[in-house]
């Protein structure tokens, strides 16, 4: 099945889900096209596998199991997942993975730190909710944040550890568009394309060091993910609260055992 930006490949039982994967391809090409820089109008192929046996063969196996997809973007394929997600999912998932294949075409195939991959996908697909927010959080409190340079060994972490790389991801990619302009990654891939590498074309969009941006990042983490954040996400919410309400007691008890003190003192007064 052909679209405007590419091809959906799929078999019969598969056919109305097709129809609707051509449909985001071609809005997600265009919407992300433009976030990231790429101009081009090369196609995009989408395969829907039909098993896990079919996914592991169309990805020579090097998806891990808490894979939803796959691109391959020198080749400018995808590979989805139908029978084990329902249509919002895989619209999310595609594009996820259209974002990794445009991008790698934005910064003419040059090599990426896989930290700004995954978060930049992460950014399109709109993955980020309050999970995230309190993994992240969580793993600042304690110590365990996942150096971004190991990211691109995410592949073989396990899913828990996997998931906290990828929010850490989003995260950095968030705090390099938010304080740095919403067209960062566009600049970045434009240096990247005349001839720049990741670091230096991060280190002309920030004016920092990679080393330095990679600091200011950790710094940001450790202020916006806080033990605020912990105790009113997640499983900590109702300690969170519990916590709140014992110190508005604690709060209205000193302030009423000061205004007995100071009736006990008008009490003992004398007027001359």
């Amino acid at each position: 099945m052909c679209s405007e930006h590419g091809e959906v490949l799929y078999l019969p039982p598969y056919r109305d889900l097709a129809l609707r994967v051509a449909e985001v391809l071609d809005r997600e090409y265009e919407r992300v096209g433009r976030g990231v820089g790429y101009e081009g109008k090369a196609p995009v192929r989408a395969f829907l596998a039909p098993s896990e046996e079919a996914f592991d063969r169309l990805t020579s196996g090097r998806v891990p199991d808490w894979g939803k997809g796959c691109a391959l973007p020198a080749y400018g394929v995808i590979v989805l997942q139908p029978f084990r997600e329902g249509p919002g999912d895989l619209g999310t998932t595609l594009a996820h993975e259209v974002s990794h294949v445009l991008l790698h075409r934005a910064v003419g195939g040059k090599p990426l730190p896989r930290w700004f991959d995954e978060g930049v996908a992460m950014w399109y697909a709109l993955e980020w909710g309050r999970a995230q927010s309190f993994r992240l959080a969580l793993a600042s409190l304690l110590g365990r944040l996942v150096p971004l340079e190991e990211v691109d060994e995410v592949l073989s972490f396990s899913s828990e550890k996997a998931e906290l790389a990828y929010a850490e991801s989003f995260s950095a990619v968030v705090f390099l568009l938010s304080r740095y302009g919403g067209d960062s990654v566009r600049r970045v891939t434009k240096f990247m394309r005349e001839g720049d590498s990741f670091p230096e074309a991060l280190s002309r969009t920030t004016g920092l060091s990679y080393d330095a941006f990679l600091e200011e990042w950790r710094s940001y983490v450790r202020r916006k993910y806080n033990i605020v954040l912990v105790l009113s996400e997640g499983p900590y919410l109702w300690v969170g609260v519990a916590l709140l309400f014992l110190l508005v007691y604690m709060v209205k008890r000193r302030k009423a055992k000061r205004m007995e003190e100071e009736w006990e003192e008008e009490e003992g007064w004398e007027i001359d």
